[in-house]
C-alpha cells in the first residue's frame, strides 16, 4: 500500500522542486514550451494562449494531479476528497488498492513523462495521483449509482446543480489532468474484484460498462463505440474526441499544410444572398460536419453555457499544444467568428431552429446566456492567441464565398434590367417621346454644366 496522502498537509507544504504556478510565474519560458511532444500531453498553458481569459484555465473548486494541488483556495474541497477515497476502499479490496500502487509504482516514469512540465520533480506526485485515481473513479460509479437510481438515499452535493457543473468544469481543464490510462487500470482492477450486492444492485451493474462509458456519462457525451478505438489522454482529450470524432473521414490532414482557410461573410450577409441556413439533424454529428450544398449551409449545434467557454478554450489549448497539425476545433471556432460578426449574426444562427423557453432547443446555437452580444464577443475573443488552424474547412469557405459574389452580382445585373424595362416602357415607348426625353437629359446636362462653369469663375 502507498503511503497515506494528506492533501490538506500538501496544500501547505513547502514547494517543491522548481515546480512553477502557471498563472501567476511571469517568466518568458512559457513562450519557449516544445509543443507537440511525443510522451508529454497534460501541459501548463502556455502564457499567449491562457493571457485571452485567465479564469478559463484554471481550477476553481478541486485540483486534479500535481499542476494546481498547493492552491490553498481549493484547499476546502481537500476533505470531499478524502472521504470519496475511504468510500472507494470500502467498495473494493485490499488486494486491489495493492495492486493499482505496484501499478502506478512500475509506471511511475511512463505517468511523470506524461506532463510535459519537466520542473515537476517530488516523490508525492504519485502517491498523489494514486489518490487522485481513487477520487475520480469512485466520482463517477456515484454518478452511475444515481442516474441508474441503485442508491435512492444518495445525497451527494457534487452530483447536484451548480457544483456538479463546477466539478465538471475543473475535471476537463488541461492543467487539471491525469493519464487516463492511470484511471482505466484502477477500474479494470476494481471490476475483477467480487462485490457485494449492496453496490451493484441492479440488472446492469457499474462493472458491465467500460471505464470510458462512465466517463461520457457523468460529461454527458453520448456514448460513440468509435471511441473505444480513439486516443484518449485525458478527459481533455475525451471531449476534443467527442468534437471531432468524425475527422478521419471528414478531413484531409493534409490541408493543414495549405493556406489558411479565406474570410467567410457573415451569416446575416450569406442569408441575405440567398443561402439557407441550417442545423445538422444527426445527434452523431462531429463540429467537423458543415457542409455546403445547393443554397443550405449545415452547421452542426453549438450549444452554450456558463462553461461553454472554459471547455472550448482548453480542447483548442490541448491542439495547439499536442496536435499542432490537426488543430480541428480551432478551425471551427475561425469559421464560426467568420460567421458571427456582430450580435444579429447571433440572433439569426438562433432563429433558424426552434428556440423554445422550456430549453428544448433545435436551433445551430442554442444560447443559455444572454445578451447576443456576450455570445458574439465571446466567439471572437476565442481565437486571441490562436495561430494558423487547419484549413479543414478551406473548400467549404470558398465556396460560399462565390455563391456570394455570383448572388451579389445577380442582384446587380437584375436590378439593372428591371429598371431599364421600366425607362423603356415609360419614356420611349415610341420615337417622339424617346427623343423628347434624349433632349430634355441633353439640357439638364448642358445647364449642369454652365452652372458649374459659373460657380468656378
Amino acid at each position: 500500500m502507498p503511503p497515506r496522502w494528506d492533501p490538506l498537509r500538501a496544500i501547505n507544504a513547502p514547494s517543491f522542486g522548481k515546480k512553477k504556478d502557471p498563472a501567476n510565474d511571469d517568466s518568458e519560458d512559457d513562450d519557449d514550451l516544445e509543443l507537440g511532444s511525443v510522451e508529454g500531453f497534460i501541459y501548463e498553458v502556455p502564457k499567449n494562449i491562457r493571457q485571452g481569459n485567465e479564469k478559463a484555465y484554471t481550477p476553481q473548486l478541486i485540483s486534479i494531479g500535481p499542476l494546481h494541488y498547493r492552491k490553498k483556495i481549493l484547499a476546502k474541497m481537500a476533505k470531499y476528497k478524502l472521504s470519496y477515497q475511504k468510500k472507494f476502499c470500502e467498495r473494493t479490496s485490499t488486494k486491489t488498492l495493492e495492486d493499482f500502487w505496484r501499478f502506478v509504482e512500475h509506471k511511475e516514469k511512463a505517468i511523470l513523462n506524461c506532463y510535459e512540465a519537466s520542473s515537476i520533480i517530488d516523490d508525492d506526485i504519485v502517491v498523489m495521483i494514486f489518490y487522485d485515481a481513487l477520487f475520480i473513479v469512485e466520482l463517477l460509479l456515484r454518478n452511475y449509482e444515481k442516474e441508474n437510481a441503485q442508491e435512492l438515499g444518495i445525497k451527494d452535493f457534487l452530483l447536484k446543480g451548480t457544483w456538479s457543473a463546477g466539478l465538471r468544469r475543473d475535471l476537463l481543464l488541461l492543467e487539471n489532468q491525469i493519464p487516463f490510462f492511470v484511471l482505466e487500470e484502477l477500474y479494470k482492477l476494481y471490476c475483477n474484484f467480487p462485490r457485494e450486492d449492496k453496490f451493484d444492485s441492479c440488472a446492469a451493474p457499474a462493472s458491465a460498462f467500460p471505464f470510458l462509458y462512465h466517463a461520457c456519462l457523468y460529461f454527458d457525451i453520448p456514448w460513440d463505440k468509435r471511441f473505444e478505438d480513439a486516443e484518449i489522454l485525458h478527459f481533455t482529450g475525451l471531449l476534443r474526441c467527442h468534437l471531432v470524432k468524425n475527422c478521419a473521414s471528414n478531413s484531409d490532414p493534409s490541408m493543414a499544410q495549405k493556406r489558411k482557410t479565406e474570410s467567410v461573410y457573415s451569416a446575416t450577409m450569406l442569408h441575405d444572398a440567398g443561402v439557407e441556413l441550417k442545423p445538422v439533424d444527426d445527434q452523431s454529428a462531429s463540429w467537423l460536419d458543415i457542409k455546403f450544398e445547393g443554397k443550405e449551409l449545415k452547421i452542426p449545434k453549438l450549444n452554450v453555457h456558463s462553461n461553454t467557454e472554459a471547455y472550448i478554450r482548453n480542447v483548442m489549448a490541448l491542439e495547439m499544444c499536442h496536435y499542432p497539425g490537426e488543430t480541428y476545433v480551432c478551425a471551427y471556432i475561425e469559421l464560426m467568428n467568420y460567421l458571427i460578426r456582430s450580435d444579429k449574426d447571433v440572433d439569426l444562427l438562433m432563429e433558424k431552429g426552434v428556440l423554445s423557453k422550456d430549453g428544448k432547443n433545435e436551433g445551430i446555437i442554442v444560447s443559455r446566456i444572454n445578451p447576443s452580444k456576450a455570445l458574439a464577443s465571446m466567439i471572437k475573443k476565442l481565437m486571441q492567441g490562436v495561430g494558423e488552424p487547419a484549413a479543414c474547412y478551406r473548400e467549404t469557405g470558398s465556396r460560399l464565398n462565390k455563391y456570394y459574389k455570383n448572388a451579389r452580382k445577380h442582384v446587380i445585373a437584375t436590378f439593372c434590367k428591371e429598371n431599364l424595362a421600366i425607362l423603356k416602357r415609360v419614356y420611349f415607348t415610341n420615337l417622339w417621346r424617346g427623343t423628347g426625353t434624349v433632349a430634355a437629359f441633353m439640357v439638364v446636362v448642358l445647364t449642369l454644366i454652365q452652372t458649374v462653369l459659373a460657380f468656378l469663375k
